[in-house]
């Protein structure tokens, strides 16, 4: 038994289920039922039962295998990820502390009726109209900045040139990011420790990936 199991573990998949169609088709249709000779009849449907079960398992270890091996190389890509990129950016802010604060624009709903209205009469066309002022009415224009409290100026610089240093790590977000964080600094011209909406965009989303890259590589 233990050398047929093994003998079946090494057929291929499509012979399994070409083998149990043959048996089952065997056992159902009638003229294929009335070629086998008497002396077997009495075993086709323990052979289809049996094909298919050996059937279903392969494709549950399949699946398994698959599903398994797809995980461990995500968990890997992860690793890499934090290796090169995540973990030195995480570090950058040991010795720098990021704060901010929010100011929600439109906390009513009376507020937000108004921006609604005010899209209303402003866009051109029906669609465009209701939808902006849809969004408009789920909208709490919450405000957002930041500045570094203290060590030192935003490390737009040093992720810069951490992104350049791993390209084959940052995907598109994190690359847009970047970029937009460093138009910013000529558009904005911050001041002393201020820090721009989108280097505040790109230090959400590095802190963000590196717990959503830390949890997969734990599991």
């Amino acid at each position: 038994m233990k050398d047929l199991w093994v003998g079946l573990k090494d057929v291929p998949l499509w012979t399994l289920i070409a083998a149990t169609i043959v048996a089952v088709a065997l056992w159902q249709i009638t003229p294929l039922h009335s070629a086998v000779p008497n002396q077997y009849r009495a075993y086709i449907p323990l052979a289809a039962f049996a094909l298919a079960v050996f059937t279903i398992a392969r494709i549950a270890n399949t699946i398994a295998l698959t599903i398994s091996a797809r995980r461990r190389r995500r968990r890997e890509w992860a690793d890499l990820c934090l290796t090169k990129l995540y973990r030195p950016m995480i570090a950058l802010f040991n010795e720098r502390h990021l704060t901010s604060s929010s100011v929600i624009l439109a906390p009513y709903l009376k507020n937000r009726v108004a921006n609604a209205w005010e899209k209303l009469r402003r866009r051109r066309g029906i669609v465009r109209k209701i939808h902006s002022a849809w969004r408009a009415l789920s909208d709490r224009r919450i405000s957002t900045s930041a500045e570094m409290e203290y060590g030192s100026s935003f490390p737009l610089d040093q992720i810069k040139a951490l992104v350049r240093f791993s390209p084959d790590c940052a995907d598109g977000t994190l690359t847009s990011l970047v970029r937009r964080a460093d138009r910013s600094r000529f558009e904005d011209q911050p001041q002393n420790f201020e820090v721009t909406k989108d280097e505040y965009a790109l230090a959400e989303h590095i802190f963000a990936e590196h717990k959503r890259l830390s949890a997969l590589t734990d599991r």
